[in-house]
């Protein structure tokens, strides 16, 4: 369960692959949780809460990331080099599972939302372009990623997303994992769900569309 976990959460957003660090704006924002709501005043963002879901606290998330990291990667040194890279222009604001990670349960599924800095990469216009080179780097990836749908366009709030969906079998499972991109304020803006059946799904969508942006 818990390798499950680590690979789905490891999301290999390395589309600035400087070594130079790029400093975040002044008045970038992390976010906070209180009441119930997920608010960002960066990205103008509030993401309603269930309260008995699990959400992971800094050293969780960077155990996870470092963890699914090395299960993508491989020892393949190349998608290691891009993987540390990555972590540079790469914020990740809210990670939360419906389960404690490690519950014994059959899938987790999760929500996680990821920040990347693009402003070296002005090709990068929408969503569809930023998911484009994410799908690229995720089909060189030890682990099989399925694409069998065109990527498409969600409204959520004010804000066109493009969504990529794919499928990975792991240990017997085939999970899905969409990923909900946008380009606002020099950052793409990523919702990553993951579920494993129509019911997971339908839940983990319910919270994406009462968000506000």
């Amino acid at each position: 369960m818990k390798k499950i976990c680590y690979i789905l959460v490891a999301c290999l957003f390395f589309i600035n692959c400087s070594n130079t660090q790029n400093k975040f704006p002044q008045n970038f924002d992390y976010g906070k949780v209180e009441n119930g709501t997920y608010t960002n005043q960066y990205f103008d963002l509030e993401v309603p809460i269930n309260p008995n879901w699990v959400i992971q606290n800094k050293e969780q998330v960077n155990n996870i990331i470092e963890k699914g990291s090395k299960l993508v990667a491989n020892n393949n040194k190349n998608t290691k080099a891009l993987i540390d890279a990555s972590k540079i222009n790469t914020a990740y604001l809210l990670t939360m599972f419906k389960y404690e990670v490690g519950a014994a349960v059959n899938h987790n599924p999760s929500l996680m939302i990821v920040a990347e800095n693009i402003k070296d990469t002005p090709g990068i216009k929408r969503g569809s372009d930023y998911l484009f080179h994410t799908k690229n780097i995720l089909e060189q990836a030890q682990i099989k990623y399925n694409f069998e749908k065109e990527i498409y366009e969600k409204q959520i709030g004010n804000l066109p997303f493009d969504v990529m969906e794919s499928t990975v079998d792991v240990i017997g499972k085939t999970i899905t994992q969409d990923y909900i991109s946008a380009i606002k304020n020099g950052f793409s803006l990523s919702f990553i769900i993951s579920y494993l059946n129509e019911d997971e799904k339908k839940e983990l969508y319910r919270i994406i569309e009462s968000i506000k942006i």
